[in-house]
């Protein structure tokens, strides 16, 4: 029983592996129909029927190449590509029959690639045919469109040639050159070579745009050299003769005659592009005309300016030169009689002599600019530059004679608030010796007794200063700030010694509490009162016996300064 159900197993299995293969080799026969259908689609492109259609038509040149090549391309497809494509279809075919279906895929997956290579290659050649067929269309087409465009032209430019100018046979000639590509048109359509009539046509095209273009610029290039630069430079003529007439002189580096000239050569240079119809050169030298004549203008005007400068300005200049020299005199007589009171130590009257000839040397060049002028033989603009530098110069010693007169007024106010400072100074330096003595110290240090007669000898040197006939206020107004700053000195010390003083006092009175108790604050009393009556160093005594109380309450030093300063405070209310 198992044998036969074994039997039963081998035999399903063996019927259905032949019903996988013929189900696989129907497939694969089912593709290898749907390949050669699209051989076949590819086949039935008209190629051929095409290729008859232009070799009956006599084509030559470029029309001719191009056919040429298109058959050589479509024989290729037709010998080679598709018999290939043919045998490999029959070999799937065949391994498809005796069941060699992984070969028979493998194959059939070729073919369909060579399928899709072949179709690409044509369509292409097809839609090349096509393009070629049509170019005969196309070249007709165009040809009427083309031929009205020149015929119009050709009308306007024999209507309206004096609009022209010399372009007239410039613009002939172009014309004449597009007539000839007509001919050559004619003849490549009947000589069969299309693709030529229609690169001819483009040029024709190409050529009446151009044309068209300079009939309409030209006129307008004549038009604005005639209206604007020609009478411009007729302009520039008629105002130069003028300001010769007029007696204008120009710098001998201006040549404005040859400038003018400049002008017109480039105007002709303009006239000729635009005759020769070269437009982009003609638009160039447009605006180099354009410069050449603001330049020249500017040249005549800057000296129509230089003169309007030199009427406003002459007579002012000239004020301007008496009153710098009047400020100079005044100076010099001024420092004379300052100097007779006062020693100058910036050789005032050295540099007031030496601006008065430079005001001498500057009116002597401001007269002879005057009489050439006068004589009609100098540039405008020339003494207009000499005017400006008259002027700076001018500028530059008068603010220069300023200041040294400034300086002079200075020593008058400076001697009298030095004056006024030594009355001060004397209160100030007896004030402080009645301060002290009111305070009856046993002495006083010995570097502040320097201090102080070396201020009280300052003063009165500063007073015997004063009373020369002759002051030297830089050795005063330094003698008189000396001793500013020693009185600041003495008046700090001053302070220092008193506050010490009493605060060594208090300090005692505060110990004298606990001398009897405490030994060592005897003695401490007795140290402070050594130092206080015979070192006289009142800041020590005060530290000494500070020490001694704080260590009997941390804070009574801190105490008895509170103290004495609220006094103090009250003292000064």
């Amino acid at each position: 029983m198992g044998f036969l159900i074994g039997l039963l197993v081998i035999i399903v299995l063996i019927l259905l592996g032949y019903g996988i293969l013929y189900f696989l080799g129907r497939r694969q026969t089912k593709q290898n129909i749907q390949l050669d259908e699209r051989k076949q689609e590819i086949m039935s492109i008209p190629v051929s029927d095409k290729l008859y259609t232009l070799r009956n038509k006599n084509l030559s040149g470029q029309t001719l190449r191009q056919y040429e090549k298109i058959q050589a391309d479509w024989q290729a497809v037709t010998k080679y590509q598709l018999p290939e494509i043919e045998s490999a279809m029959v070999t799937a075919q065949a391994d498809t029959d005796k069941f060699s279906l992984v070969q028979a895929h493998q194959v059939s997956e070729k073919v369909a690639g060579l399928l899709d290579e072949t179709d690409q290659e044509v369509q292409r050649i097809y839609q090349e045919v096509n393009d070629l067929l049509a170019s005969e269309e196309a070249a007709e087409a165009g040809y009427q469109t083309s031929y009205d465009r020149y015929a119009k032209v050709r009308k306007q430019l024999l209507a309206h040639s004096y609009k022209y100018g010399d372009a007239q046979d410039t613009l002939e000639k172009n014309l004449s050159y597009i007539e000839l590509d007509f001919t050559k048109y004619n003849q490549a359509m009947t000589d069969g070579d299309f693709v030529e009539a229609q690169d001819i046509l483009k040029q024709i095209n190409t050529d009446l745009d151009d044309l068209e273009r300079m009939m309409k610029k030209i006129p307008e290039l004549y038009q604005l050299v005639s209206e604007e630069y020609e009478e411009q430079y007729d302009d520039l003529v008629q105002g130069y003769q003028h300001m010769l007439a007029e007696n204008y002189r120009f710098p001998n580096d201006v040549d404005v005659k040859e400038e003018i000239n400049k002008v017109d050569k480039i105007i002709h240079e303009a006239n000729q592009a635009i005759a020769d119809a070269d437009l982009n050169d003609a638009q160039s030298i447009i605006e180099r005309a354009a410069h050449q004549i603001d330049d020249t203008y500017e040249l005549m005007e800057r000296e129509l300016r230089a003169k309007d400068y030199i009427g406003k300005n002459q007579g002012g200049l000239q004020r301007r030169l008496d009153q710098v020299l009047k400020s100079n005199r005044y100076g010099i007589l001024e420092i004379d009689r300052v100097s007779q009171s006062y020693i100058l130590h910036g050789n005032e009257m050295g540099r007031m002599q030496d601006y008065a000839d430079r005001i001498d040397r500057l009116a002597a060049n401001f007269d002879y600019w005057n009489q050439k002028l006068a004589e009609n033989i100098i540039a405008y603009t020339e003494v207009e530059r000499n005017y400006q530098e008259l002027e700076e110069d001018l500028q530059t010693i008068d603010k220069d004679q300023s200041l040294i007169l400034a300086s002079l007024s200075n020593l008058k106010q400076d001697e009298r608030q030095v004056r006024e400072a030594v009355y001060h100074y004397d209160l100030d330096i007896h004030n402080m010796k009645r301060t002290v003595d009111q305070y009856h110290l046993p002495g006083l240090s010995d570097s502040y007794l320097d201090l102080f007669f070396a201020t009280d000898e300052l003063i009165d040197s500063l007073e015997k200063k004063l009373n020369r006939v002759k002051l030297d206020m830089d050795e005063i107004n330094h003698l008189s700030q000396a001793i500013e700053d020693n009185l600041d000195k003495l008046n700090q010390a001053t302070e220092e010694i008193i506050d010490y003083a009493l605060l060594t006092e208090s300090a005692v009175q505060y110990a004298n509490r606990f001398k009897i108790s405490n030994p060592q604050i005897a003695e401490d009393i007795q140290i402070t009162y050594d130092i206080f009556q015979n070192e006289n160093d009142y800041e020590k005594a005060y530290r000494h016996i500070a020490q001694a109380i704080d260590r009997i309450d941390s804070q009574a030093s801190q105490q008895v300064e509170a103290l004495y300063q609220k006094d103090k405070a009250n003292r000064q209310f």
